[in-house]
């Protein structure tokens, strides 16, 4: 019994030596396992973006809200603004840029097939009252957006803004993806420095629009000017 117990002791010793050892090594020798690195910061700017989308009449609009910008999904598309001020406003008091992505129907067009439909759209839009009204308009400028016939023109309607209308004819259906650009008069410099950064991740049915067609537009944007009333 007591040659036993002299046993376990000596064993029980050999242990404790050996984790005692073991910690040592643990304390001065690299692990084969690096610790995993930390987790990359999210930055505020990546925080704010977020991916928006809303299927309007079987079309299907995508765009990023730019970073610091408001978002709202429309009944007949999106609307971004620069300042929120301008959403809560119904519109009314635009400040900094806004952009209304929406689906517009073309029936009761005259959709031409020997040229480009989104200009034929727009030049009958800007000769005719019931659209404009009393706004002072530019002949549309027709343009390819990623095989898709496209066209702008610019407006000034005299209650202190300027916008830029762009259409997107749509293949093998009668309708077309606007994109209206509204700003400040004093702002309206901005709006072509400003599109291809906006409309730079813009899909439609899921199919990205080439932000290279907005960068070869017209630079400066002419803007037309309201007539200067009469003074007595």
């Amino acid at each position: 019994m007591v040659i036993v117990r002299s046993v376990l002791l000596s064993f029980t010793s050999l242990m404790l030596c050996a984790c005692q050892s073991l910690m040592a090594t643990s304390n001065t020798t690299p692990s084969a396992f690096p610790s995993p690195s930390p987790l990359p910061e999210i930055t505020s700017e990546a925080a704010q973006r977020e991916w928006i989308e809303q299927e309007v009449k079987g079309i299907l609009l995508g765009i990023e809200k730019p970073a610091g910008w408001e978002a709202q999904r429309m009944d007949d598309g999106i609307l971004l603004a620069e300042h929120a001020a301008s959403i809560a406003s119904g519109g009314q008091s635009i400040q900094g840029i806004q952009v209304h992505i929406f689906v517009h129907a073309l029936q009761g067009f005259d959709i031409p097939t020997d040229k480009n439909v989104a200009w034929a759209i727009l030049d009958q839009i800007t000769h005719d009252q019931k659209y404009i009204g009393r706004a002072r308009v530019n002949e549309p400028y027709g343009f390819v957006w990623s095989r898709h016939d496209a066209a702008f023109y610019l407006s000034n309607n005299g209650d202190g803004n300027v916008t830029m209308l762009i259409g997107i004819a749509m293949p093998d259906t009668p309708q077309m993806v606007v994109c209206n650009v509204t700003a400040p008069v004093g702002e309206s410099h901005r709006i072509r420095d400003m599109l291809p950064v906006i409309l730079d991740t813009l899909t439609v049915n899921s199919i990205s629009l080439a932000v290279e067609a907005l960068q070869d537009l017209p630079a400066p944007l002419q803007f037309p000017m309201m007539a200067t009333p009469n003074l007595p």
